[in-house]
């Protein structure tokens, strides 16, 4: 999916989000997220949170005439929210200042410009359900942003942080289930909100706002020690990067993103065409393998010389990711073993770019697949079939 975060973040205007749902669509996108700027007077994260309803400055006529152009192109719409949390400068702050996570005589601290909302209470969750929920009946919402973005530091002791979480669980479920239709996304600061508890009211989570790619590599593997690659968003960012200013390839940006929950944050207008047609292309590509991504086994290792792998599918029908991110010190590539694969079976490899071979599983097994020369930011795909 295309989420508009780093492409535009608050300056929101409707001509512009539609030239990029069209450019989204062109390239192959399926859902288009609005990200963070679209509610009451939301220019900057400094105010508003809590005023869960569109900007009349930016959306005149409602999210409608945006939803409906994205749909009609095909895509689902998607949102961004942040329930959880309310600014001070906030018309709900200003009606019901009782609400907000505290201490009593303890001062009001805020992160980020914002507080926490009481999830402990019955009317705050009715609130929040009563805000969002009139948006998910008359607009084509298929996706929920669903964000988090500071520490509970006003939850005080330990029964009431509990009570916190699963306040927060409770309105998770009411949503689930008066709109089982709709996917939500967990997000939090840091990958804060990555665990078996909320994968319960979750269908996916996003693992950090650091989409660089070389960053990506060590924060998608970490997340994979412990999550399945269907559950990890991981988005291909702008050059240089929006977190780092690292410049990196559209190549091996798009060959990282690919990695899980696939998806683009940047503004596609804005890209050359050789980058637009190489996005296109991965995206073709990752839909006519993701079914390996996302429904089989996933195995992970280190190569010589610097190089990481992650293995996709089952032992018959693998697609493996080969990343280097420094620069090689050995004069030859090293080899590639996959330990997964079959004694005595003969398998069709296929790495991207080169001609496809046949090689005995005994081999690919023990001494493993020679790789191409791969210099540093650098990423190849291999199809690995049993004949």
């Amino acid at each position: 999916h295309l989420n508009t975060w780093e492409g535009f973040y608050f300056d929101h205007d409707l001509d512009a989000l539609k030239e990029l749902a069209d450019a989204a669509a062109e390239i192959g996108v399926e859902r288009f997220v609005l990200d963070d700027g679209w509610f009451h007077r939301r220019d900057d994260d400094s105010s508003s949170l809590g005023d869960w309803w569109p900007d009349e400055r930016k959306y005149p006529n409602g999210l409608g005439p945006l939803a409906s152009h994205v749909t009609g192109l095909g895509m689902e719409f998607g949102l961004w929210v942040e329930p959880e949390m309310i600014n001070p400068d906030s018309d709900l702050f200003r009606s019901h200042p009782e609400w907000v996570l505290q201490i009593a005589n303890r001062p009001l601290l805020t992160a980020r410009n914002q507080l926490v909302l009481d999830m402990r209470r019955d009317d705050v969750r009715e609130y929040l359900f009563a805000q969002i929920a009139p948006l998910l009946e008359s607009l084509p919402i298929a996706y929920l942003k669903w964000d988090h973005n500071r520490d509970l530091t006003h939850v005080g002791n330990h029964p009431g942080y509990r009570e916190q979480i699963m306040g927060a669980y409770a309105l998770f479920r009411r949503f689930r289930d008066a709109y089982p239709d709709v996917e939500i996304e967990a997000c939090a600061g840091g990958g804060g909100r990555i665990d078996a508890g909320i994968a319960r009211h979750t269908h996916r989570f996003w693992t950090s706002d650091n989409i660089d790619a070389v960053s990506r590599v060590s924060i998608q593997r970490g997340f994979l020690q412990f999550m399945p690659p269907e559950l990890m968003g991981s988005h291909v960012g702008a050059s240089p990067a929006h977190s780092t200013g690292r410049r990196q390839s559209m190549r091996f940006r798009s060959s990282v993103a690919r990695a899980g929950h696939f998806g683009i944050e940047l503004d596609l207008r804005k890209l050359e065409k050789k980058d637009r047609d190489r996005l296109a292309a991965d995206i073709a590509d990752y839909k006519a393998t993701r079914d390996l991504i996302h429904a089989g086994r996933c195995w992970m290792g280190e190569g010589a010389d610097g190089v990481s792998w992650c293995a996709y599918g089952n032992p018959s029908d693998l697609i493996v990711q080969v990343v280097r991110i420094t620069p090689p010190e050995l004069r030859f590539p090293p080899s590639l073993r996959l330990p997964m694969l079959e004694l005595g079976a003969q398998y069709r490899v296929q790495i991207e770019g080169q001609p496809e071979m046949v090689a005995h599983g005994d081999w690919l097994k023990k001494s493993g697949l020679p790789l191409p020369k791969m210099n540093a930011e650098n990423a190849h795909w291999i199809r690995v079939t049993k004949v």
